[in-house]
């Protein structure tokens, strides 16, 4: 087995179908400004077949990242314990750094499983959409409460094409959190050329509320990016009135996705409990997300 660098648009003819969206060439090219170098790396067996492969992106902290600008990422080609293994050790050697892999998500199901015991493991939550149907039935007793308090009030979800109203909801929710918002207005555009996405604005009495910019990462799965209630709403409870029409949304329009990626409750293995507690309330499930450092 060997390494080879290909040319990053030659990715995907090379090795096909990839896992998720974030492993494809035109998501990491429209990232690339994310990191300060970008290289393609693919493994050869002694015929001369590419075995396994992924894009990596040179950070900051001088390390080569998989992904260097997304949630997460898993190599391509013939994913088993052995060639991932073995293709790893040769990228990090070929690299000449260490490498920090973040694993998809376990509902993901992807073809391997990290089994480092110094992997940081976070927690990731998700909706089953099969729970939908009975959807109070999975709801915490809180959630219940906050289900029939929000729906006191005239809320209203739309499914919008208005990339730039969404995103102005977001970046009002964020700031009055006082959270930091990664991606900006121009990032999400361009990002839109290369994804399919899904924006929501909800409506109180014609009033902008909250808003949620979702993904399309993998055959029948979205990625929640980024939601957020604005704070005259709260008390209302808009959040689980966008979670709910949300989700009614896509058990009505869209009956092929089975999973909607809610994302993380914790940063670097430590919880989030508040966020925990919401994702758990509205009847979401807790999977692990795995960070992992390769030495070289």
């Amino acid at each position: 087995m060997h390494i080879e660098e290909i040319a990053i648009r030659d990715f995907g003819l090379v090795f096909g179908q990839q896992f998720c969206i974030y492993d494809t060439n035109r998501f990491c090219v429209v990232s690339e400004h994310n990191a300060r170098a970008m290289r393609a790396l693919a493994m050869y067996d002694e015929s001369g077949h590419a075995v396994c492969g992924q894009i990596f992106g040179l950070k900051d902290d001088g390390m080569w990242h998989a992904p260097f600008s997304a949630p997460f990422s898993a190599p391509s080609g013939t994913v088993t314990p052995e060639t991932v293994n073995t293709f790893y050790t040769l990228a990090a050697k070929w690299l000449d750094t260490d490498l920090v892999l973040v694993w998809p998500p376990m509902v993901y199901n992807p073809p391997v499983q990290p089994t480092d015991p110094q992997a940081i493991v976070d927690v990731n939550y998700h909706y089953p959409m099969d729970r939908f149907a009975n959807y109070e039935q999975y709801l915490s007793r809180s959630g219940r409460y906050n289900h029939h308090r929000w729906q006191k009030h005239k809320f209203e979800c739309v499914h919008t094409t208005d990339v730039n109203r969404t995103y102005s909801i977001i970046e009002r929710n964020r700031k009055a959190m006082g959270y930091p918002l990664a991606m900006s207005q121009l990032a999400v555009n361009t990002t839109l050329t290369v994804v399919r996405m899904h924006f929501f604005i909800l409506f109180c009495e014609g009033e902008e509320a909250a808003a949620a910019i979702i993904y399309e990462t993998a055959p029948g799965i979205v990625q929640v990016i980024y939601w957020g209630d604005l704070p005259q709403f709260r008390g209302m409870r808009a959040m689980n009135a966008l979670a709910y029409l949300v989700f009614k949304w896509f058990a009505d329009v869209r009956p092929d996705i089975h999973t909607i990626d809610i994302g993380p409750a914790s940063t670097l293995g430590v919880r989030n409990q508040g966020l925990c507690d919401f994702k758990e309330s509205i009847g979401c499930v807790a999977t692990p997300k795995f960070t992992l450092t390769i030495q070289h």
